[in-house]
C-alpha cells in the first residue's frame, strides 16, 4: 500500500506536533525514491531550527513516531533526516 505524499506529509506533521521537538520543526519535505536495489522508500527531511541542546532521546522518539505513523499507512521505508532550516 502506498499513500499519497500529501497524506504522508500531514501524518508526519501531526507526529512532529506531538513531539518534544515540535517548536523546532519548521517544515517537512517528502519525496518518494528507490534505493540502489530498486526498493521504494520515502525520504523525509525535517527542516529544523538548531538542534543544539536537543536530547538524543527526544530525537529518537520523534524518528520512531514518524516511522510508526508512516508505516501504518504506507509500505515504503521512511528514511528520516534532519536539516537546518534556511
Amino acid at each position: 500500500m502506498q499513500a499519497d505524499i500529501s497524506i504522508l506529509k500531514d501524518t508526519v506533521l501531526a507526529a512532529t506536533r506531538r513531539s518534544a521537538l515540535a517548536q523546532r520543526v519548521k517544515d517537512v519535505v517528502l519525496e518518494a525514491d528507490q534505493d540502489g536495489e530498486g526498493d521504494d522508500f520515502i525520504r523525509i527531511v525535517l527542516e529544523v531550527q538548531s538542534l543544539d541542546k536537543a536530547k538524543d532521546a527526544d530525537l529518537e522518539a520523534l524518528i520512531e513516531s514518524i516511522e510508526k505513523t508512516v508505516g501504518d499507512i504506507d509500505d515504503r521505508f521512511p528514511s528520516v533526516r534532519f536539516a537546518d532550516a534556511a
